[in-house]
């Protein structure tokens, strides 16, 4: 009866003094690795912790109380776990899992935080040479086969630099998960109650600036893309020539999308996005429902409550011409009904590969658009826009008549325009149709620049370029 137990307590003071040994050699060779990551580091940067001790199942380390700072960047966590860190041959590092807690991220523009940050299956390239600080992360070439972050929070503490400019101030999310990353894979993407405020500086007619906060927010957001990684490294590098040719989304689901500014809000329920890559054309399609808008101040009259209200978005591209199809439609009940249409003549994927093509965005050209307007209470809101208060019925119809004649008389030198007068006066349940065919066409870059000036802008109103109708 004592062999046994005699057995089983010679078994485990051998397990014990085995554990201490490997205790002792994984503390050793801690130390050395910790060494060895300090000599790599920059001159200059410090690497400093309260405790550290070896994960001997993980075979890793757990640091507490972390802080590494480069230069004018300085990273935190309260503690740091890392698993079987194996450096890779190019000067790139493996790990099974990265674990933290508390950290954050701070340089002279940003200070990025989260509650905690989980990586499974880690592999980190090599920085790019001569770059520091964030333009040394490689999100390019980087794999990931699982990573969640709890409670993210960035702050941007860069100013705004330019007039009209949109300029993000802050990003915060409850939960993002990111699973598949890497070049060649495709990464799904997924966040929980997004929130982002940005403000935009406008100059007045007087010379006086006039600020203006936006607050954008989302609950779910879901996409899975592929290619992402590789989508990144061209972007990265500057070869939008490349990212360009790339496959379209495979699918996206957004819902809860709310933007509010200071005197109006705008919502929508739900977004939901497919693509394919098949016989040699990308088909990219978006449906959304519930459009929403209403105003706080009272200075914008118009209120839609859209929960019928639904939007169609197709994009077609042909890889062998280069050629771009666009179809939308807007169904909002009672309010408007709206189509769209693009054809655009762009880059084919063989001149994107032999490289004639730098920029796509100046190459493509627009051939042809068309718009059509149906819907009587549309066109019965944009008095009391103009006024910048609800109108009643006599004085809307007044200012609807006084409208058509200013446009009448504007538009007079226009005859390809003439239509427009007479549909605004009396819509009467009639369809506007606007079709607009640039001859010759004209790239996207040089219809942004006629956009922007409004005598330039006439040149496109002949009769050979401009068709309007009423029906």
């Amino acid at each position: 009866m004592k062999r046994p137990w005699l057995t089983t307590s010679l078994l485990a003071v051998i397990a014990g003094m085995s554990a201490i040994g490997i205790h002792h050699a994984a503390s050793v060779a801690l130390d050395r690795g910790i060494s060895r990551f300090r000599a790599s580091l920059p001159v200059g940067a410090t690497l400093s912790y309260s405790a550290a001790r070896p994960a001997i199942l993980a075979r890793g380390a757990l640091l507490t109380d972390v802080i590494l700072q480069n230069g004018n960047m300085t990273f935190r966590a309260h503690t740091l776990r890392l698993g079987h860190p194996i450096p890779t041959p190019d000067g790139g590092l493996t790990l099974s899992h990265m674990d933290m807690v508390d950290p954050s991220l701070q340089t002279p523009t940003a200070v990025i935080r989260a509650h905690s940050v989980t990586l499974n299956h880690l592999v980190t390239p090599p920085p790019p040479a001569g770059k520091s600080g964030l333009e040394s992360l490689d999100l390019g070439h980087l794999n990931l086969e699982r990573g969640y972050i709890d409670h993210l929070s960035v702050q941007n503490l860069s100013q705004v630099l330019q007039p009209n400019s949109m300029h993000f101030n802050s990003l915060t999310s409850d939960s993002i998960q990111i699973d598949g990353y890497g070049p060649g894979r495709t990464t799904t993407i997924a966040i929980q109650n997004g929130l982002a405020i940005a403000s935009r500086t406008t100059l007045q007619p007087d010379g006086t600036p006039r600020a203006m906060s936006v607050q954008m927010s989302l609950k779910n957001f879901q996409l899975r893309q592929p290619e992402l990684a590789t989508r990144i490294a061209y972007e990265q590098a500057g070869n939008e020539a490349s990212a360009y040719a790339l496959p379209p989304l495979e699918s996206m689901k957004l819902s809860g999308t709310q933007i509010i500014s200071a005197d109006r809000t705008f919502s929508m329920d739900t977004l939901i996005g497919t693509g394919t890559r098949k016989s040699g054309k990308d088909t990219t399609v978006f449906e959304g429902e519930g459009f929403h808008t209403h105003s706080s101040s009272g200075k914008v009259p118009v209120h839609i409550d859209g929960h019928s209200s639904t939007l169609k978005y197709t994009q077609e591209r042909i890889a062998q011409t280069g050629e771009l199809h666009v179809q939308g439609v807007l169904n909002i009940p009672n309010f408007t009904e709206a189509h769209f249409g693009m054809n655009l003549l762009g880059p084919s994927d063989q001149q994107l590969k032999v490289g004639t093509v730098k920029n796509p965005h100046d190459a493509i050209q627009l051939a042809q658009v068309t718009l059509t307007l149906h819907g009587d209470r549309l066109v019965q809101s944009l008095p009391s826009l103009n006024a910048g208060h609800p109108l009643d019925g006599a004085a809307q119809d007044q200012a609807r008549t006084v409208l058509a004649q200013g446009m009448e008389m504007g538009l007079s030198p226009y005859p390809a325009l003439a239509a427009l007068p007479d549909y605004f006066a009396n819509p009467n349940d009639r369809t506007l149709s606007i079709t607009l065919t640039p001859k010759p066409p004209l790239t996207l870059t040089a219809l942004a620049a006629i956009a922007s000036s409004p005598t330039a802008a006439m040149t496109l109103m002949s009769p050979d370029n401009l068709k309007v109708t009423v029906q």
